[in-house]
């Protein structure tokens, strides 16, 4: 499931690709709830999760990008959990 986000580039980083965003539906870890994020820019790559609101695997980025990731999963939280709510696993599943 994709959503555009509007995150903006640090002003020394060149306008590259559209930076999207991907998560999960809602899933148990442990017993707790999980939703896995994934931020995408062309080949770069972040993944992180709510409600940990942290970036546990990335390539491409810079620490302050990885920074405004993680601060954009504390601030969207509510939108992303609304994202998550409307992914339905088996029906995407089975495309």
């Amino acid at each position: 499931m994709n959503f555009n986000t509007e995150i903006e580039q640090p002003s020394n980083t060149p306008k590259e690709e559209p930076l999207q965003v991907i998560c999960s539906g809602i899933l148990k870890k442990d017993g707790k709830k999980i939703i896995y994020v994934r931020f995408e820019r062309g080949k770069d790559y972040a993944e992180g999760s709510i409600p940990q609101a942290k970036i546990t695997s990335q390539s491409g980025f810079q620490a302050e990008e990885i920074a405004q990731l993680e601060r954009y999963l504390l601030e969207h939280e509510h939108e992303i959990v609304a994202q998550a709510k409307s992914v339905n696993l088996m029906k995407n599943f089975m495309k």
